[in-house]
């Protein structure tokens, strides 16, 4: 990790001439990548490591929140940078300000638990592939095993409807960072429900197409990833896998 780093920061000085900027990037994604994969080492269970994963964070909105009063604010630059000027290049027949006014106001406000729920899913991600990887060496088929099964403590799905209840029924500030906070619990739900999704394919082959038209919908239909995390969230009361199994 360490060389890793060096050989990124090098990079960041020759490519966009910042190697502080490329070197805290490699340390903000590959030092939280090696916590998890030591505790998946010792718990030998991937739903605690996950699990880690979505509350590191959770940690990560509250922090951003506790700091700055006021998040949407810190997101406002960045937006305006990279997205009024694909919204100034519309139709004509469109008022690009009010379409960036709209735009912005609504985003800035979910952009902490927006980036949170992205390093969540690239954690996530990072770690599913190297097990995978070591599986494969050491272990064949150990990893689907253990994917098709992954279940998560109940803590988990009861925090994310808690989060939701708050997000619906609160006003202001509140519902602001309850749905922050859920977003990370999103990306762990969707994980959990693609789980859902390959253990019936491995049950009956006739969830197959289920699976495969599933993701092609991704490619074209990004919003299908609501059920599914849907389906990962509610896990736990309707077990799925035992529902919707062959028998």
């Amino acid at each position: 990790m360490a060389a890793s780093i060096v050989v990124l920061g090098a990079l960041g000085g020759a490519l966009i001439g910042s190697m502080a900027d490329a070197v805290g990037y490699g340390l903000l994604l590959w030092v939280p990548m090696w916590l998890t994969a030591a505790i998946l080492r010792e718990s030998g269970k991937l739903s605690t490591s996950l699990g880690f994963v979505s509350i590191m964070g959770i940690l990560m909105v509250t922090a951003v929140y506790w700091l700055h009063p006021d998040p949407s604010s810190i997101w406002m630059e960045g937006l305006e940078r990279f997205f009024k000027p694909l919204m100034d290049g519309t139709s004509p027949d469109l008022d690009a300000d009010q379409l960036w006014n709209d735009f912005s106001a609504v985003a800035a406000r979910y952009m902490t638990g927006i980036v949170s729920a992205s390093l969540v899913i690239s954690l996530m991600l990072g770690l599913l592939i190297a097990r995978w990887w070591q599986s494969a060496l050491f272990n064949p088929g150990g990893f689907r095993s253990e994917f098709i099964e992954l279940r998560m403590h109940a803590a988990f799905p009861y925090s994310g409807m808690g989060a939701l209840i708050v997000a619906v029924t609160a006003n202001g500030g509140m519902a602001e960072l309850a749905l922050n906070l859920s977003l990370p619990l999103f990306a762990l739900f969707l994980l959990v429900g693609f789980s859902v999704l390959h253990a019936l394919v491995s049950r009956s082959k006739s969830w197959k197409a289920w699976l495969v038209g599933t993701y092609v919908a991704l490619l074209f239909i990004p919003y299908i990833i609501v059920p599914i995390a849907l389906v990962g969230l509610s896990d736990l009361w309707f077990d799925w896998r035992e529902r919707l199994s062959p028998s």
